[in-house]
């Protein structure tokens, strides 16, 4: 299965329960950060159910445009599902290429890809493609979930390499804010600012319930290869092992849901 088919496949699945997340207010976060105008031509990617794309279309009014390309049938039929009077334009796309896209010639003001970057074989690539669809001086914002927040993913991560299995993305580039300041530098834009967002979300994992959090963990499409049945006992084993290790006498992890966020420009 290419990259492109698992990430289809993985949010297709869990489409139905994607806005009962954090997202909701990761998106509100991208509407004040980005700060659409009036009149002004959005391109939202990996718009999923359009969290940001319906916040980006109140904020241009009624003369403006915004257009949200996202890979998942299941995410869009969502977002369709909400545009009851059909004024956005929802596309079916890999946002990796958009040159078969039908697409305003003069270009957008502002494209978004919230909470997708690091799920892309190539970001420097497609970020220097989206690029040619700014309008001179328009701006590109877009994240990246910060280092090791995320206690499951690095926990999982950290046990790969022993049974055989790895993450089903890339995020070993990301190593701070200066990773994506350099990367948005390296694709040809003008960086306004990268910075780390506020904690949008905050769980605790206990270790005396690390085998239930393993078992919730792998039942989603994200990491389910862990949960492979001819390595889940020892993937198991090895969870709660570097669970307890990194928890220590305390034993609690926190879980934080804050992101990288980046803002850059096109050069005029």
């Amino acid at each position: 299965m290419s990259q492109t088919e698992l990430v289809r496949s993985i949010y297709n699945e869990r489409s139905a329960k994607y806005d009962a997340s954090f997202h909701v207010l990761l998106a509100e976060e991208y509407i004040r950060i980005a700060q659409p105008k009036q009149n002004e031509k959005v391109l939202d990617l990996a718009c999923g159910t359009g969290l940001v794309t319906f916040l980006a279309a109140e904020k241009v009014g009624p003369n403006g445009l915004v257009v949200g390309v996202d890979i998942s049938d299941g995410m869009l039929d969502v977002a369709r599902s909400k545009d009851q009077n059909g004024k956005i334009s929802f596309i079916r796309h890999d946002i990796s290429d958009l040159t078969k896209l039908d697409l305003p010639s003069e270009g957008f003001d502002l494209i978004t890809c919230a909470a997708a970057l690091v799920l892309l074989p190539d970001p420097l690539k497609a970020i220097r493609h989206w690029a040619t669809f700014l309008t001179p001086g328009g701006r590109l914002v877009t994240d990246v979930a910060a280092k090791d927040v995320h206690v499951p993913s690095r926990i999982l991560s950290g046990i790969g390499d022993q049974i055989g299995q790895s993450l089903q993305w890339d995020q070993s580039w990301v190593q701070g804010e200066n990773s994506l300041y350099e990367l948005l530098e390296r694709a040809g834009l003008r960086v306004k600012t990268v910075f780390t967002s506020k904690t949008f979300q905050v769980r605790e994992y206990h270790v005396d319930t690390a085998d239930e959090a393993f078992e919730q963990v792998v039942s989603s499409p994200m990491f389910r290869n862990f949960g492979d049945p001819s390595i889940k006992d020892e993937a198991k084993r090895l969870f709660i092992e570097r669970f307890r290790e990194e928890a220590g006498p305390v034993g609690v992890l926190l879980d934080e849901a804050k992101m990288y966020f980046g803002v850059a420009y096109k050069h005029d």
